[in-house]
């Protein structure tokens, strides 16, 4: 074995003894996935929706695609910084042909009180449809948005809050369809029929559903956490519809899960610490554990704790590491980079907080730090994904992963795996899946979809291919 690598209970035993406390134990992996899925119940059911930490939206998405649908679709990509227009063509079976503009909405527009935001999306969708000569094809559209909504059927999404970015109030409290339509008019030279709007967990489930049609578990791994899977309309107490469908994609919104205090047995300090130092105290304590945002957080604040110990670093300037939020995650994605035994990667990581030609010793600790914080954020999302999995009772499925997380981490990515099986029943298979395509195909999936529901047998438009 090459001298340079370490043993850390033997080589910097002070590190390995603080990191314990981000190892659970089995015990407690299969107590959050139990606890997530009586949260998931109470979220589903009428008496306890309001009061659940996994409220469990209803979507209306009630159809998932074969594979073998045809035709042409509109959908809009409405992101935190910027929104996309896109035509989505599928022809043959596993070929989906698309074309997009993207649209950098500006901060006067965006930080605007009023409806100018809708009127800029909807003069951009008009030249859009213009330039690709389906201006009047009254073609499907869906909506992918990236916001906080309260879904009260397919095409009724009300605006409950934006981010930081966004100042339209007027919007808030309205339906984010209707508002689109009505700025849409303005433009009567303009057919489009917008027929739904969708999270982005559900976007990306459904555009991976049509290549993989046993795509049941959506999953968004980045500076969001959350989930969607597909129920049976029978355990969604909260729906009064009359649809006779038998299931339906439901948004868990397990962000929040914990925010009563369901995983205090598993924080500890540093959690504690993180959270007090957010903007959103005491609340999205799930996605705490293991957004991009917050890894990278996690990591910074035990290197500092370490530091000052003496452990580690020793002689090395503290200003610049220890600012709150400066290490990105894309730090922890880059060391998993370097080989065994080497750190060269780990080092360039080390240099933006201008601590120079550190010692192999301290890289070494410092990759294990990075390591075991991120199997935690692992091993936590197993738990809420082998709830998902057992509650659906699939003897196979495919699970449909969107974020960086888990396609630049191959930590993040072998630990999950790993834990989702042994917390899983064994007679359920799944596999993870990264999906290639953007939440915004899923959306023109489902207004294809809901186009073939609403006028089946009177048009051609969305073909069902049986």
């Amino acid at each position: 074995m090459p001298s340079n690598i370490y043993k850390p209970e033997v080589d910097f035993p002070e590190v390995y003894k603080l990191c314990q406390m981000f190892v659970p134990k089995e015990d407690d992996l299969v107590k959050v996935r139990n606890i997530m899925e009586r949260e998931m119940m109470a979220g589903l059911s009428r008496e306890g929706h309001d009061r659940s930490s996994v409220p469990c939206y209803l979507s209306y998405v009630q159809d998932l695609p074969s594979g073998r649908e045809r035709g042409r679709f509109l959908a809009l990509e409405m992101m935190p910084t910027n929104c996309r227009i896109m035509l989505v063509r599928f022809s043959s079976e596993k070929d989906v042909y698309m074309s997009s503009k993207c649209v950098i909405i500006p901060h006067s527009i965006a930080a605007a009180r009023g409806m100018e935001l809708f009127n800029f999306l909807a003069f951009n969708i008009a030249a859009f449809v213009k330039d690709k000569k389906v201006d009047k094809e009254n073609l499907p559209m869906g909506i992918a948005f990236a916001f906080s909504l309260n879904k009260l059927a397919l095409d009724v999404g009300i605006l409950v809050a934006w981010t930081k970015e966004f100042g339209a109030t007027g919007a808030i409290g309205k339906d984010v369809v209707q508002m689109l339509r009505d700025a849409l008019a303005k433009f009567p030279e303009v057919i489009v029929n917008i027929l739904g709007i969708i999270n982005v967990a559900i976007g990306s489930l459904l555009a991976l559903c049509w290549l993989h049609p046993d795509t049941r578990i959506g999953l968004i791994m980045g500076n969001i956490t959350n989930s969607c899977y597909v129920e049976n309309v029978e355990n969604c107490h909260t729906y009064v519809g009359t649809s006779n469908k038998p299931s339906m994609i439901i948004n868990t919104d397990w962000a929040h899960f914990g925010d009563g205090g369901q995983l205090d047995f598993i924080r500890n300090e540093f959690d504690r610490a993180l959270d007090e130092a957010s903007t959103n105290p005491g609340l999205r304590i799930y996605e705490k554990f293991s957004g991009a945002l917050f890894l990278g957080e996690l990591v910074r604040r035990v290197v500092v704790r370490l530091m000052r110990n003496g452990a580690i670093f020793v002689g090395q300037p503290l200003e610049v590491i220890d600012l709150q939020w400066k290490m990105e995650m894309s730090a922890l994605f880059e060391i998993e980079l370097d080989p065994p035994g080497v750190y060269t990667k780990a080092q360039e990581v080390m240099d933006r907080f201008r601590m120079r030609h550190c010692k192999d010793r301290d890289l070494a600790a410092f990759r294990y730090i990075c390591d075991t914080v991120v199997s935690r954020a692992a091993m936590i999302l197993a738990g809420g994904v082998a709830c998902l999995i057992n509650r659906m009772q699939h003897t196979q499925i495919s699970i449909s992963v969107d974020g960086g997380i888990y396609r630049l981490n191959p930590t993040f990515a072998a630990v999950l795996n790993k834990y989702t099986r042994l917390l899983t029943d064994p007679q359920y298979k799944f596999e993870y899946v990264v999906n290639q395509e953007s939440c915004g195909v899923g959306a023109a999936i489902m207004a294809g979809l809901a186009h073939a529901d609403k006028y089946r047998g009177e048009s051609k438009i969305f073909e069902l291919d049986f």
